[in-house]
């Protein structure tokens, strides 16, 4: 009898090609409710507890921050945003904004891309591998998308 294969979740990501590194994902709410999800591990009873500077502490204040109007109220299950209600931008450290024009633009700033030139798509699938390499990369990196991706 063959085994079932995990399904795969996808995500774009826009990488500057001239440091190597992912700018942002652009992720669906299933994706941002299996980072949220992340938060509800032991390890995010711990978060308080973690350096300042890590990707797992910015997916947590990233939750804080969002407005109530992306989330469902109170959930028990594993959702924690609404379907297909809008896109997310995934920054590089795991913050999570609803996408648009102005988040995009903040982040080329916070990165210093001024030519559009420099930067380049590309789709990668997310299984269990993948997925647990996320959780280890945010635990340990400010930088998890790259570490995990590039």
């Amino acid at each position: 009898m063959a085994t079932k294969a995990a399904p795969k979740m996808s995500l774009k990501l826009l990488i500057n090609k001239k440091d190597n590194k992912v700018v942002f994902a652009e992720a669906e709410y299933y994706f941002i409710d299996f980072l949220f999800n992340l938060l509800t591990l032991p390890i995010g009873t711990i978060v308080s507890l973690l350096p300042k500077e890590n990707c797992l502490r910015n997916l947590h204040e990233s939750i804080n921050k969002l407005e109530e109007a992306y989330l469902l109220p109170n959930q028990s299950n594993d959702s924690h945003v609404k379907d297909n209600l809008v896109t997310y931008m995934v920054a590089n450290d795991l913050s999570v904004t609803p996408m648009s024009m102005t988040s995009t633009m903040a982040l080329f700033k916070k990165y210093n891309i001024s030519e559009v030139g420099v930067l380049e798509e590309k789709v990668v699938a997310i299984g269990l591998e993948e997925a647990l390499l996320l959780l280890h990369c945010a635990l340990h990196s400010k930088e998890a998308l790259t570490k995990v991706f590039l």
